[in-house]
């Protein structure tokens, strides 16, 4: 079988981490072979994005950010095509709607990003677990911030989320539920790949 892409995407305090698991666990116990990916990555690209995301100030233009998240992709994108070519299931906390979504609340040009990541892979499927700001930040309260996490900006990166979600390039589960719930939704959509 060909291999499988699938990625998550939302704001922090969605649940990414805990469905990620949970869809890995799913994949396991029906025999696949499952690589758990992430951006930015710990790659050298990535790790001077997390270095940046959290440091005190968002020191860089959101078009630096962008061009960054973008060559970070591009490496991260070899490494996924090669797991996909051996048939594994790739799980992927965030990827390229991270980019649109987060510098495209910033004002950078959508139409300049996507010529950007016109190379980067095409998910078999995006899922985003949409979550309101407010109850985001309630959820993260106990841990360190990025640069990224100011909650009228999170308003905008999440009407970008939502915008792209209405063009059919992600599906949306409501992060709300319970953690039982979102599960079954995502599988919901997953099933519609392996069946």
């Amino acid at each position: 079988m060909k291999g499988l892409f699938i990625v998550f995407e939302g704001i922090d305090g969605g649940g990414k981490s805990t469905q990620i698991q949970m869809l890995s666990d799913f994949f396991d116990s029906k025999g696949y072979e499952v690589e758990r990916h992430m951006e930015p990555t710990h790659a050298v690209i990535g790790s001077l994005l997390w270095d940046y995301m959290n440091s005190k100030s968002r020191s860089f233009d959101p078009e630096t950010e962008a061009l960054l998240f973008a060559a970070d992709r591009i490496e991260h994108g070899k490494v996924i095509k090669e797991s996909l070519v051996k048939g594994k299931v790739v799980i992927s906390d965030r990827y390229k709607h991270s980019s649109l979504a987060y510098q495209g609340a910033a004002g950078v040009d959508v139409e300049w990003m996507q010529s950007l990541n016109k190379h980067a892979l095409v998910p078999d499927l995006v899922i985003l677990l949409d979550i309101d700001p407010d109850k985001s930040l309630e959820r993260v309260s106990d841990r360190a911030k990025t640069v990224f996490e100011k909650k009228e900006y999170l308003k905008k990166v999440r009407a970008e989320y939502i915008r792209y979600a209405e063009t059919g390039e992600l599906v949306v589960v409501d992060a709300l539920q319970s953690i039982e719930d979102v599960h079954e939704d995502i599988l919901a959509h997953v099933k519609k790949l392996t069946e």
